[in-house]
């Protein structure tokens, strides 16, 4: 049917939320409502902080789907997503855009297990960050439905189909239904579940973090500021850029270690006196390696600590 279980919701957009993605690919959107979460926890929740991204002109991150059934796809659906690739996935996939994130939900099992590894192996070498895959744990029999034929159960998925691909991460949700993320490489461990409060000592930490750069950004300002999009909304206006950052606006993860440079030079430029890291965004440092390599040898390292990276941009060059 075109739908799926909803006992994975909670764990699946806990995961799209910590890998921050600009680009998403929905395999299979049937009603769409993947696509709806995946606008409302990206765009529509930024727009707390900025009201125009409610609008769907100022949407910022591109979420595509692949459809093999014409029928399901309406105009709620043209509306949700920036566009619909209508058409056999094994075929689609080998033709598009590389994307930060491909999800299949409840897909997986409509494959013969050998067309299905071929599905993972493409989807994963055309994924920047990570693939979420979910599958029904049992056996449901499933054929036809609403007319169409592609909706026929063809295979059943287990924890070990998903061993010989790097960082694969497999989880049972509720007893019923598989939930695995093939993680590309360097990108930060998840935390898998539904989001959970925060402890009492992560919260001193980010108080702490946040009570630093309300001391230190005095005098560093204007500075660029990557922090996950944490504590920029604490600090005066004008104090902290965003990075990436497009006409003031936060503008997502860069996609390469090279757009990072150019960025970065292109800030500092425009006056940026630093670049400050705080400890929510310190998996930077391993990911963007290159990025990380250029500010080493280019700047000084001015505050160094468990919660701040400073380096100065004016005054450390080498």
């Amino acid at each position: 049917m075109p739908s799926s279980r909803p006992n994975t919701i909670p764990t699946v957009i806990n995961l799209v939320r910590q890998l921050k993605p600009r680009s998403i690919l929905d395999v299979g959107i049937g009603f769409g409502k993947w696509g709806h979460l995946f606008r409302e926890y990206t765009d529509i929740l930024e727009s707390e902080n900025v009201p125009s991204r409610y609008e769907r002109s100022n949407w910022r991150v591109r979420i595509d789907g692949i459809e093999g059934y014409a029928g399901y796809v309406t105009d709620m659906h043209r509306f949700i997503y920036n566009e619909i690739h209508i058409g056999d996935t094994r075929e689609l996939i080998r033709n598009l855009p590389r994307y930060d994130l491909i999800f299949a939900g409840d897909i997986l099992e409509h494959f013969e297990k050998s067309a299905g590894r071929q599905f993972l192996r493409e989807a994963l070498q055309l994924a920047n960050r990570a693939v979420i895959i979910t599958t029904p744990k049992y056996d449901t029999g499933q054929e036809d439905l609403c007319g169409n034929e592609l909706e026929r159960h063809l295979s059943l998925w287990t924890s070990s189909d998903f061993r010989s691909f790097p960082n694969a991460h497999v989880k049972t949700v509720d007893r019923a239904t598989l939930l695995a993320v093939l993680l590309k490489a360097s990108m930060p461990n998840l935390v898998f579940g539904p989001p959970q409060r925060p402890s009492l000592a992560h919260l001193k930490r980010l108080s702490d973090t946040k009570a630093a750069l309300q001391r230190l950004g005095r005098d560093w300002a204007p500075f660029i500021l990557i922090d996950e999009e944490q504590f920029r909304w604490e600090l005066p206006p004008g104090t902290a850029v965003p990075f990436l950052e497009n006409k003031g606006e936060y503008w997502g993860l860069p996609p390469d270690d090279a757009t990072a440079i150019r960025e970065l030079e292109r800030l500092r430029k425009a006056g940026a006196r630093a670049v400050i890291f705080t400890w929510p965004a310190f998996w930077w440092l391993d990911f963007y390696a290159k990025f990380h390599a250029h500010l080493k040898r280019t700047y000084r390292v001015s505050v160094r600590s468990k919660n701040l990276l400073i380096f100065n941009l004016n005054h450390g060059l080498r």
